[in-house]
């Protein structure tokens, strides 16, 4: 009995994440917490979020790491409006459960209202999304799947879209960077920043910045070249490699 006990007591039942970048595709569960599932294949878990909503997520894992992912796992992000520095506590409820709290940047919990975080809403956002690719006119089509992305992807911290172009990708390339993007982060000088590919890859871009009176521009410049060209296609073959496998 006294052994019992002990063992109880040494389980881990309650962990907590900081969101940090590569969170929206996966979230690494921690390796203690992952010891207490050993010798349990679980392939699925469901996540009880503040709402009393119900997420089922995949759970798989690589080597001795265990994750949340999945389609499931990436729209309970977006619905729960989940950004990047946000601390997520997990309580688990025995066996494949486990209920959340969300803790924003506010370092206080984060509060929701029903119809902000309304499922039937986000299910018909996703359906006219899909439905945008399909229109007849080229043209319309693009507009409305702008549209539709601006409005179904929640913010996962300050953010900014551009669809890529033959100047994004010429011998001497860069992507111009909105001004609002650098005030959120307080970046008024040349700096290097790190991007991150869909792969969890590391990419060294320099931020350049011209001060060309009355106009102030912003690019990524050097080391753009690399990642739009090396990352981007990397990412678009293993894409298509896994699309063709699941045909």
């Amino acid at each position: 009995m006294a052994k019992a006990s002990t063992k109880r007591r040494n389980r881990v039942s309650t962990f907590f994440k900081v969101m940090l970048p590569g969170f929206f595709n996966e979230l690494a569960l921690p390796p203690k917490f992952t010891r207490n599932l050993k010798g349990k294949a679980y392939t699925m878990a469901t996540i009880r979020d503040p709402l009393g909503r119900i997420w089922n997520v995949e759970m798989g894992g690589r080597g001795e790491t265990l994750y949340f992912g999945g389609e499931g796992w990436m729209n309970f992000v977006k619905s729960l409006d989940i950004g990047l520095g946000f601390f997520l506590l997990f309580i688990h409820k025995g066996k494949r459960n486990f209920h959340v709290k969300v803790f924003d940047l506010t370092a206080c919990e984060k509060e929701y209202a029903d119809e902000e975080c309304n499922v039937s809403k986000c299910s018909s956002q996703a359906s006219e999304l899909t439905l945008a690719l399909y229109k007849p006119t080229e043209t319309e089509a693009a507009r409305n799947l702008e549209k539709m992305v601006k409005q179904f992807c929640k913010s996962l911290g300050p953010h900014f879209i551009r669809t890529m172009k033959f100047c994004n990708l010429r011998s001497e390339p860069y992507l111009n960077v909105p001004m609002e993007f650098l005030a959120s982060y307080r970046l008024y000088s040349k700096c290097n920043v790190t991007l991150i590919d869909p792969n969890g890859g590391y990419w060294l871009v320099r931020l350049q910045i011209r001060k060309r009176r009355p106009v102030v521009q912003c690019c990524f410049h050097s080391g753009w070249h690399n990642f739009a060209c090396k990352a981007i296609y990397r990412w678009e073959t293993s894409a298509s490699s896994s699309s063709n496998r699941k045909k």
